[in-house]
């Protein structure tokens, strides 16, 4: 990946996607390992969280539980990832994504399958669940369930459709 000229590792130590799933993956270790006493203690890096954020654009909940392999393609638009949500692996956000939830919504009540893609300015919306290999088009708002595997959800607010391979 660096290829011969191994600066090229300041690209991604300098980028706004390292940042942000950095930062998530740092604060969730603390909490995992922690619990409760690190939410007391969170209070105190608040200030340098902020700031990470702020250059990132990308703020995903350390109580959001987000399997491995997630890619974030233009983090400038912003994405916001819910502390309730469930994400499964390989989930691909194309900026402008935010999981997110309606007053009420408990953990876990925002289940997002594997090898999912969100398009540009799509928004999830729960309590929902949803089933792996979905793709959500571009300004798409999903408040409704989809269990079935392999289909594109599209539209205000989003509805099926089969996906023709």
């Amino acid at each position: 990946m660096l290829g011969k000229y191994k600066i090229r590792i300041l690209t991604i130590w300098l980028g706004r996607v390292f940042w942000g799933v950095f930062m998530y993956r740092w604060e969730r270790g603390w909490y995992l390992l922690f619990g409760r006493g690190y939410e007391i203690f969170r209070v105190i890096l608040t200030p340098l969280y902020n700031l990470a954020y702020a250059y990132s654009n990308i703020e995903i909940h350390y109580k959001a539980d987000v399997k491995g392999g997630i890619m974030i393609l233009h983090p400038s638009v912003g994405v916001v990832v819910s502390g309730l949500s469930v994400v499964g692996k390989n989930l691909t956000l194309t900026g402008g994504n935010v999981i997110g939830a309606k007053p009420g919504t408990k953990r876990g009540e925002i289940i997002v399958g594997d090898n999912c893609s969100m398009g540009a300015n799509a928004v999830i919306i729960g309590p929902v669940r949803l089933g792996n290999k979905i793709n959500i088009g571009a300004s798409a708002c999903v408040v409704k369930d989809c269990l079935t595997d392999g289909v594109s959800l599209m539209g205000v607010p989003a509805k099926v459709y089969a996906n023709e391979m």
